[in-house]
């Protein structure tokens, strides 16, 4: 069995770990440039079933995937590590965080509404439609070529909805906060927001600290676009900055 943690990119600056958590049908080859653009040490969880670890039954469900992940990690280096969690990445995270009993140093949640405010039928189907568009990007397939390959293509499309009915059953959290900053972004144009009800501003009540929201230009998962590399380590700096501005809130 392969480990769910994978090194991405390693560098001599002190500073904190990133830890970068796939969306639904990702793999850690989906964050290969986004650690290419940056110096810093940025890892990747590898969900069972995916990627590297393909050959492994897939989780059966979200708290699942982070009770694997918590078992590989240590509560010091967790609470050291930048979490940035895409889509079901984000609930990955915080379940992650709960069963340790430990906060990072700061959660990034990118285009996922907060967990209290999901309609998880409305979301899946959300999620399959605006995944689409974007499946053919590096690292949201398991297979490199499939388009070549019809039975690859298949397998990865049978991937993407297992992922998206992990989330269609995952019901949230225990209500607990985490004590450590958490910034929330979405894309302008993810349909997930179509309706103007800004759910991932509901992300604020998952924190006692700093809380910052953001809305940035594109659709869902726009930010992973290639050629936004480095706009995008450049927003998660500004980010990590505003937390320092921000008053957390008084319990």
């Amino acid at each position: 069995m392969r480990a769910a943690l994978t090194p991405l990119s390693t560098s001599d600056d002190r500073g904190h770990d990133y830890l970068l958590l796939p969306p639904a049908g990702g793999t850690v080859r989906t964050f290969g440039p986004l650690a290419g653009a940056v110096r810093a040490n940025v890892w990747g969880a590898e969900y069972p079933g995916h990627g590297d670890r393909l050959a492994e039954t897939p989780a059966a469900s979200v708290e699942d995937l982070a009770a694997g992940l918590a078992d590989e990690l240590t509560r010091d280096w967790f609470s050291r590590a930048v979490v940035i969690g895409f889509g079901m990445g984000a609930f990955v995270a915080l379940e992650t965080a709960q069963r340790l009993g430990v906060a990072p140093a700061s959660l990034i949640v990118v285009d996922a509404c907060a967990p209290q405010r999901r309609s998880p039928d409305k979301n899946a189907k959300t999620a399959a439609s605006a995944m689409g568009r974007v499946f053919g990007r590096t690292g949201l397939t398991p297979v490199a070529g499939y388009r070549d390959a019809p039975e690859s293509w298949e397998y990865a499309l049978d991937l993407l909805l297992g992922d998206l009915q992990l989330l269609n059953a995952y019901r949230g959290p225990a209500r607990t906060r985490l004590s450590c900053p958490i910034a929330a972004i979405r894309g302008a144009d993810d349909l997930a927001f179509a309706s103007g009800d800004d759910a991932t501003g509901g992300w604020r009540v998952w924190t006692s600290g700093p809380f910052v929201g953001r809305v940035v230009p594109g659709g869902h998962l726009g930010v992973l676009e290639s050629g936004r590399e480095t706009e995008f380590w450049a927003r998660i700096h500004r980010l990590e900055a505003a937390f320092l501005d921000v008053e957390p809130e008084v319990a």
